[in-house]
């Protein structure tokens, strides 16, 4: 059983993202750093259809608190 509890929520243009991420990836987010993570249970509504689209679980990374289109280049 997953340990993620943490909802999280963001627009991206006209899309409402939500899912749940762990305490630990919440806590590496909030930090400001570059965090890549898994959404798990992901809802996407668009403001004009406002229809609920259920992605399931989502990598993403974060950069600065935010989700980032890109992920940078590990070394």
């Amino acid at each position: 059983m997953s340990d993620a509890a943490e909802f999280v929520s963001f627009t991206l243009g006209n899309v409402r993202v939500s899912g749940f991420v762990t305490p630990d990836e919440l806590s590496r987010i909030h930090s400001g750093k570059v965090v890549d993570v898994l959404l798990r249970q992901v809802i996407a509504i668009h403001g004009d259809v406002g229809e609920e689209v259920s992605l399931g679980d989502v990598a993403c990374t974060f950069i600065g608190g935010e989700p980032s289109p890109f992920a940078l280049p590990r070394n």
